[in-house]
């Protein structure tokens, strides 16, 4: 009798071990499951990549944002990807006013309209410079504007010595420039002839076409050159929705497109092409022609 006690008590003694070890490994494994949390929107949408749901995201979960008023200006990165460390490869991004920055730091010069203004300076503002002080000569735009992207029409100007012009005179750090950033970390100064390579934010394409490169170079005091980032395509569902049209592919990742790359569409079921558009279309610097299906009696 003891002994089939001693047995029995035995085998619940096991269970109760089976059970606290498979509860055990289950903690593990979710404590080893990475994923990516989300951040705050300030501004901006998602546009693409939101499932729905509350973070966090997966590894390869990738996001796509706009923001919320055409008139605001993103800053930071318009596609982001959830790595397999559990972080993003660059911060949310943030829209904001479009402002430009009063970015000189040259003590001999004078802002001529400052400042009769607020900051921070919006789109369509001009700045007049002058030298501040005898024997000095403007070097550079004596004008220049705030644009809708928020850089300036053209550098600031230089105060210089008359009797230093035509010798070799250096540059400040590299301008901002849209969708793009510097390779390596930026100095205060850089001597003519000293060039600055550029790379554009993930999922932008760099325009290598004439007269646009990935460097802009420091000349008698001024950066040279043109970058340009061409811009990808996205498309959400609503948008699909509107036109009857669906990925031909289940990829939801393929909802976006890099410039030159192409999205191929499907009917939605019971619909028919209209038109003339095809099925596959080209993104063009961030412009995507969409094709359109209708019901089949319409």
């Amino acid at each position: 009798m003891n002994t089939a006690f001693g047995k029995q008590l035995k085998m619940k003694y096991c269970k109760i071990f089976l059970f606290l070890l498979l509860m055990i490994m289950g903690v593990s494994t979710n404590a080893q499951e990475v994923t990516c949390e989300g951040e705050q929107l300030i501004n901006v949408d998602i546009v693409v990549g939101n499932p729905g749901k509350a973070p966090p995201y997966k590894p390869g979960r990738i996001l796509v944002f706009r923001c919320t008023d055409v008139k605001l200006k993103m800053h930071g990165q318009r596609t982001i990807e959830c790595l397999s460390n559990g972080k993003w490869d660059y911060p949310y991004p943030k829209c904001g006013d479009v402002t430009c920055l009063l970015n000189t730091k040259e003590k001999n010069i004078k802002m001529d309209r400052f400042p009769d203004f607020e900051c921070p300076v919006t789109p369509g503002y001009n700045l007049t410079f002058s030298c501040n002080g005898q024997g000095l000569i403007l070097k550079g735009q004596r004008e220049i504007t705030c644009q809708s992207n928020g850089e300036w029409s053209s550098p600031f100007p230089k105060c210089e010595d008359k009797h230093t012009e035509g010798q070799t005179t250096s540059c400040g750090p590299p301008p901002d420039v849209n969708d793009a950033d510097t390779i390596e970390l930026k100095k205060d100064e850089y001597n003519t002839g000293e060039r600055v390579e550029y790379s554009c934010f993930n999922k932008y394409t760099l325009d290598r076409r004439p007269p646009f490169s990935s460097y802009l170079t420091c000349e008698q005091g001024e950066w040279r050159g043109t970058i340009k980032c061409l811009k990808p395509c996205t498309v959400t569902v609503e948008e699909m929705n509107r036109r009857g049209i669906d990925l031909a592919y289940a990829d939801r990742q393929k909802m976006f497109a890099p410039h030159n790359d192409y999205i191929t569409f499907a009917c939605q079921w019971g619909k028919v092409l209209a038109g003339v558009r095809e099925l596959r279309q080209q993104c063009d610097d961030g412009v995507m022609t969409l094709p359109e299906c209708v019901g089949r009696w319409e």
